[in-house]
């Protein structure tokens, strides 16, 4: 008996504590615009080295692009702008020659966003 009660307090704590998650979760702030932008540009910069095999990207470059928006590079590598950045990637890899032919148009050494993130290998 004394461990079907102690099972049940386990249970009814691990209920809490997860109701109290959730609701932390909802309250936690979005992120910036300028944040969401560097998460796009994060999951862009990972994508385009991991698929196009004709493209590279100025690893220094990037930094600095994302130190101008405001944000911290090592943020990108962690919680909520770690989990952005790797959802644009997957949607990137969508459709990959598209995605690497935009990569080169908005950022390559000619590009109208940001100039010189993408590079030829």
């Amino acid at each position: 008996m004394n461990t079907k009660r102690t099972l049940t307090r386990a249970m009814a704590a691990l209920a809490l504590s997860v109701c109290g998650s959730a609701g932390w979760a909802e309250d936690a702030p979005s992120p910036s615009p300028q944040a969401t932008n560097a998460a796009k540009l994060a999951g862009l910069v990972g994508f385009v080295n991991l698929s196009c095999e004709t493209l590279r990207t100025d690893g220094e470059r990037f930094r600095r692009a994302v130190q101008s928006m405001g944000v911290d590079p090592a943020d990108l590598d962690r919680d909520a702008l770690m989990l952005q950045a790797r959802s644009y990637l997957a949607a990137y890899q969508k459709d990959v020659p598209g995605s690497c032919a935009r990569a080169v148009e908005l950022f390559g050494q000619s590009g109208r966003i940001i100039p010189g993130i993408v590079l030829p290998r």
